[in-house]
């Protein structure tokens, strides 16, 4: 069975050009997969050529590795190449996986590999978190926050985000129970889904007409009435994601309030 080489002890500072930016043999044996896509997306983004090879990739890592006096060396070879060769196929893999790497047209020797508009825009970011979390917002959204909150989360203005995704649920919510603009806030959403409220499931029991009351005041109260009077940084995309993924739920569900009314109406 194949197993991952391990660079000898003493090979571990030779330094490696990968691209056009320079690390060590040790650090390319240890990485992770994500540690090589990151690597290599910062690479990518800063390479005088925009798109490479793996195979010119491990070529001039090969040609122009030098040790700690900056002498070139023939060290690459044999096991340490395989050692490049591991870390350039982790690192193209997760970035490809991810949307962030794509192959260029016109790449007559071979697949070249070069930033996608999703790279380029990631590269700015240079963090796992708010890529992973990204990837997160990819399945399909309800359509009020396509053009408010994702723009804004990719951005990664990620409180900007969160305000606009609870303020489209306030927004929808005004609509479908025929507020005026007077109301606001946690006390709009308790008039709207309270037991015979305009927006309350009549069919179900009161303790669950109660449940999902609370569930809109408790999105609106924690979520969009802070960042409406202050400032709230989100340090973490993907505690982002997950409030923009509740707003999703819960416009979905005034959706559903919205069609029974009109099937009550239309005597459905």
């Amino acid at each position: 069975m194949y197993t991952k080489t391990v660079v000898a002890t003493e090979d571990r500072e030779i330094s490696v050009p990968v691209l056009e930016q320079r690390t060590t043999l040790g650090r390319l044996n240890d990485a992770s997969p994500s540690d090589a896509g990151m690597f290599l997306l910062h690479a990518f983004a800063w390479a005088s050529t925009p798109a490479w090879s793996a195979h010119d990739i491990v070529s001039t890592a090969r040609g122009r590795a030098t040790n700690a006096a900056g002498e070139s060396v023939k060290a690459l070879s044999g096991a340490n190449q395989v050692i490049v060769e591991q870390y350039v196929a982790d690192g193209i893999a997760w970035l490809v996986a991810r949307g962030l790497l794509g192959p260029k047209a016109e790449a007559h020797y071979g697949p070249y590999f070069m930033l996608t508009t999703d790279g380029l825009e990631a590269a700015k970011h240079q963090s796992v978190t708010h890529i992973e979390s990204t990837l997160q917002l990819h399945s399909e959204l309800h359509p009020a926050l396509n053009t408010t909150a994702r723009p804004n989360f990719e951005r990664g203005d990620y409180a900007t985000a969160v305000f606009s995704a609870t303020q489209q649920v306030e927004i929808a919510v005004r609509e479908a129970a025929g507020f005026g603009q007077e109301k606001l806030g946690t006390h709009m959403m308790r008039d709207a889904f309270k037991v015979g409220g305009p927006l309350a499931d009549h069919r179900e029991v009161p303790s669950e007409q109660e449940a999902v009351l609370n569930l809109f005041v408790g999105a609106i109260g924690a979520f969009k009435n802070p960042t409406s009077h202050r400032t709230v940084e989100f340090d973490s995309p993907i505690e982002a994601a997950s409030i923009i993924h509740l707003a999703d739920l819960l416009l979905r569900i005034v959706d559903r309030a919205k069609a029974r009314l009109a099937n009550e109406v239309s005597g459905e």
